[in-house]
């Protein structure tokens, strides 16, 4: 016999419904199975309309500012007569650079955690709540291995 889904579960699983697929909170309510006012409870508990408006800056368009900065930091320096960077200007390159190696490490991690979310949407509409949960954790688990590569 299948085991009983547990409340924090259920509010994982909300959550992530919430603020990664925007699901509007009846919607939620339904798909958990849980009441409206719990989901509404949660989304102001949990502060979880701040998380989803943060969700739509994407680290790829941080990744863009930081090559555009370094881009006109390189042309800056191109200007200078000596043609090479002053103090300042290596201090800031260096801060640059390996800014955008954090990020783009972090979106490698992204990707497979978008795939997941793919994934997971996919179960979601053919699969059991149960079902949800467990390849969740399982991708979870998965995500967090990869991060420790």
């Amino acid at each position: 016999m299948a085991r009983e889904i547990t409340i924090e579960e259920k509010k994982e699983l909300a959550k992530i419904l919430f603020t990664r697929e925007h699901l509007d909170q009846k919607v939620v309510a339904v798909r958990v199975n849980v009441s409206e006012k719990t989901i509404s409870k949660w989304v102001t508990d949990g502060n979880w309309r701040e998380m989803r408006r943060r969700l739509l800056l994407t680290k790829e368009a941080e990744l863009t500012n930081l090559y555009e900065e370094l881009e006109h930091l390189n042309t800056l320096i191109k200007t200078n007569p000596t043609k090479h960077a002053d103090s300042k200007q290596a201090d800031i390159r260096i801060k640059l650079t390996s800014s955008i190696r954090d990020l783009e490490t972090k979106l490698g991690i992204a990707e497979i955690v978008e795939s997941g979310i793919r994934f997971i949407k996919h179960v979601q509409q053919v699969g059991t709540t149960e079902q949800v949960l467990e390849m969740s954790d399982l991708w979870n688990s998965f995500v967090q291995a990869s991060m420790k590569k």
